[in-house]
């Protein structure tokens, strides 16, 4: 049997079909009508008057999501929608021109591809899989990636089961160089976060970089030290990355070794920036430039009050290190914070430090991470670029 190939049907309680009408491509458990099939494979999904909807694969986890949607009726579930989808994702990426040699070729529902993304590092091709019916399609999505790509090696990520896997080729005993404008990154591919590096915050390092000249920089949550060595490059004085990995930390002093920059002992500091930036403010530190960029405080239902007190935290902690005049790039990264909640965290801290910021740019993700309009919630990365008197 083909993995293209129906294996059963779905329908919808009466009145749960809006949503893929307006081609939302999620369906929630709660919209289901009678149980998915015991089959693993794509469905058919009709509506409760038997309207045929589209095609979806099942969700594997407990949680809400049934179904993925990976396509809307009239258009047909095979080979050659996917292999379709492909083609137009990297001709899109051929046309924005990216300055690196790292970038994302699929960003899930970006690309009609709901529960999968493939992040290209030079002669790697990296796929993470959020589903595990995706896995039914990976010898196609390779074999059509790497010829559109020329990638040499694939490897196989999963957020359900630890460790990464060889498709094709090889898997690199150190991490794997690439440019990305004026500098080089490393990207751990075989254990580092996500698929190796945070290819979304590559235009915003970029920023950091244009905007740094004579000044001196706090990188908290500094991971391998992607703003550092864009803001030294971009003439930056000093940098103190804070990281609460060694690894991490270790990984970022060879990124300064590869774009020629000088290992200082006292730049690198292991440690929970809350606690580190408290320290800092208790010896009097002032900076003129401050990178918030955690990792998401929103994982799942019900975290987004204690989400965003942290939010709040971490940037009252940040603006007290700013001297007047100062800038901050605070981020968030949680798919159910929206950035007008995330401008909220801002506020509450700049009035509890007494601080006017004013907002430059409401920032986001790279064009290579497409939103679908039908899907505004996989919006995930949200900064804010601000000037603070």
């Amino acid at each position: 049997m083909s993995a293209f190939s129906l294996v059963g049907e779905v329908w919808l309680r009466p009145g749960k079909d809006d949503a893929l009408r307006r081609r939302h491509p999620w369906v929630y458990r709660g919209a289901l009508a009678r149980p998915l099939p015991q089959s693993l494979g794509p469905v058919a999904v009709f509506s409760a008057s038997g309207d045929y909807l589209g095609v979806g694969l099942p969700s594997s986890s407990s949680g809400s999501l049934a179904l993925r949607m990976v396509c809307f009726a009239p258009e047909p579930w095979e080979p050659s929608t996917l292999h379709q989808r492909l083609q137009g994702a990297w001709r899109l990426r051929k046309r924005l021109r990216i300055v690196s040699e790292a970038w994302r070729l699929l960003h899930a529902e970006g690309d009609g591809v709901p529960g999968l993304v493939a992040d290209v590092y030079g002669r790697y091709l990296v796929f993470e899989l959020y589903e595990p019916l995706w896995e039914l399609y990976l010898q196609l999505l390779a074999e059509v990636a790497m010829s559109l790509t020329g990638a040499r090696h694939v490897l196989l990520r999963r957020t359900y089961r630890e460790g990464v896997e060889v498709v094709k080729g090889d898997l690199p005993r150190e991490p794997v160089s690439v440019r990305e404008h004026r500098w080089r990154l490393l990207a751990d591919l075989a254990a580092g976060q996500k698929t190796g590096l945070f290819l979304d915050q590559r235009d915003n390092r970029w920023l950091v970089c244009r905007n740094s000249r004579g000044t001196r920089l706090l990188n908290l949550f500094a991971y391998t030290g992607g703003f550092a060595v864009a803001a030294l490059l971009g003439g930056a004085e000093t940098v103190l990355n804070v990281e609460s990995s060694g690894r991490a930390l270790a990984l970022a002093q060879q990124t300064y070794v590869a774009n020629g920059l000088p290992v200082r002992e006292g730049e690198f500091l292991q440690g929970d920036a809350f606690t580190v930036c408290r320290r800092l403010a208790a010896k009097g530190e002032q900076f003129d430039w401050v990178v918030v960029d955690p990792p998401a405080f929103v994982k799942g239902p019900g975290q987004e009050t204690r989400g965003l007190s942290g939010y709040r935290d971490v940037n009252l902690q940040a603006l007290k290190l700013l001297r007047r005049g100062g800038m901050l790039l605070t981020c968030s990264c949680s798919a159910r914070i929206t950035v007008e909640q995330l401008e909220g965290a801002l506020l509450a801290a700049a009035l509890d430090a007494g601080r006017e910021v004013r907002v430059l740019e409401r920032r986001g993700a790279g064009p290579d991470h497409p939103v679908s309009l039908f899907c505004p919630e996989t919006r995930h990365l949200k900064a804010l670029w601000c000037a603070v008197l």
